[in-house]
C-alpha cells in the first residue's frame, strides 16, 4: 500500500510521511540500488519541512536498511539486490564489522527483468497474490509497450489470476490504525488504491487484445478475507517470485484530510526472492515452486470470492 502523497498538516506525523515518500521512490526503483539520495537541505526544501524532520526520516529509513549513510558523502540507497549487504553489528557483537549477510544460494531480484522474461514466451500466464498489484501494473503496461512497440514478438496468450485483500473485510490485520483500532476509512482508502491499479493492468492486457496483437486475454481477479503476508508471483508456471510484507508504522491522509497512524506493508518494489523449476534447477528450487503452486491454487479455489469490480 502506499501514501497518497500529502503532506500531513500535524507536525508528530511528517517524518514518518516524509519516510513513506522515499521509501516509495526507493521501491518503485525511482531511485536506484546505490544512487546518492538528495541533501537534507533539498529535502528539506522538497518537502517543506525542517532539516531535523529530514534527519528524522533518514534514520528511520536507515533502520530499515533502505539506505545507507556514509560519513562526509551522505546518504545512499542500499546495495544492489543480489550483492552481499554488510550492516553495522550490534552493539557487543563479536564481530565489529558485519553481523549479518543475504543468502547467497536465493539471492534477492527485482520483479522486472522476471516479467521481462515471462512476456516472451508464447503463452504467458501470472498468478499473484499480493496486496495492491502496484509493483506488477506499473511492469505489465511496460510490457505492452515493448509489445505495441514491435520490440519483443506478441504471446499468442496472455492469463492473469490476481488474488488480492477483500478490504471490506474487518479481519485485515493491515492496514490498520497503530492503536489497533480497525478503521473503515483506512480499509476504504486501501480499495481505492487496488481498484486502481487493477485498472491499470486490466486495460494494459485487454489494449493488446484490441489491437488485435494478442488473441486470447483473461483477467480474473478474486478476494480473500485477509491481508497477504508475503507477496507472490507465480510467472508462466516455473518461475515464483516472493517477498515478506513487513509492516511498518507509517501515515495514512484519509479522504477527509485527516492524518492517522497505521500500520501498513509498503511491498512496492520490494526485495523478492527467485525459485525457478526447470531441468537444471535443484530439487529445493524445483519444491518451492511447486508447493507455491499448490497454495495459490488451493486459496483461489477454496477461500476467495469473485471481485465485484
Amino acid at each position: 500500500m502506499t501514501s497518497d502523497g500529502s503532506a500531513p498538516r500535524d507536525a508528530k506525523f511528517q517524518y514518518r510521511w516524509v519516510a513513506d515518500e522515499l521509501r516509495k521512490e526507493i521501491n518503485s526503483e525511482a531511485r536506484r540500488p546505490g544512487e546518492r539520495l538528495p541533501t537534507q537541505e533539498e529535502l528539506a526544501q522538497r518537502f517543506k519541512v525542517s532539516r531535523a524532520t529530514v534527519n528524522q526520516a533518514l534514520s528511520l529509513l536507515r533502520r530499515e536498511e533502505l539506505i545507507v549513510t556514509r560519513q562526509g558523502s551522505g546518504s545512499f540507497v542500499a546495495s544492489e539486490p543480489g550483492e552481499t549487504r554488510h550492516v553495522p553489528a550490534p552493539a557487543g557483537h563479536q564481530d565489529s564489522d558485519v553481523w549479518a549477510v543475504v543468502s547467497e544460494r536465493v539471492p534477492p531480484v527485482l520483479l522486472k527483468p522476471y516479467l521481462v522474461e515471462a512476456f516472451e514466451a508464447n503463452v504467458v500466464r501470472l498468478d499473484v497474490f499480493s496486496m495492491t498489484t502496484e509493483s506488477l501494473a506499473a511492469r505489465v503496461v511496460d510490457q505492452k509497450d515493448r509489445i505495441v512497440a514491435g520490440e519483443i514478438s506478441p504471446p499468442r496468450s496472455i492469463t492473469a489470476r490476481l488474488m488480492l485483500p477483500n478490504t471490506e473485510s474487518t479481519a485485515l490485520a493491515i492496514p490498520r490504525q497503530v492503536t489497533g483500532d480497525d478503521d473503515p476509512r483506512v480499509r476504504q482508502r486501501l480499495g481505492g488504491i487496488l481498484r486502481s491499479h487493477v485498472t491499470m493492468l486490466r486495460s494494459a492486457l485487454f489494449e493488446l487484445r484490441r489491437l488485435k496483437l494478442v488473441e486470447e486475454v483473461d483477467v480474473q481477479v478474486r478476494l480473500v478475507p485477509f491481508a497477504p503476508q508475503v507477496k507472490l508471483y507465480i510467472l508462466n508456471n516455473r518461475v515464483v517470485l516472493q517477498g515478506f510484507y513487513i509492516p511498518e508504522e507509517g501515515t495514512a491522509t484519509l479522504p477527509d484530510g485527516e492524518d492517522v497512524a497505521t500500520y501498513d506493508a509498503y511491498g512496492t518494489g520490494a526485495t523478492l526472492y527467485p525459485f525457478r523449476a526447470s531441468a537444471d534447477s535443484t530439487p529445493e528450487q524445483v519444491g518451492v515452486v511447486r508447493a507455491a503452486r499448490k497454495f495459490f491454487n488451493s486459496t483461489w479455489d477454496n477461500l476467495s470470492t469473485k471481485a465485484p469490480f
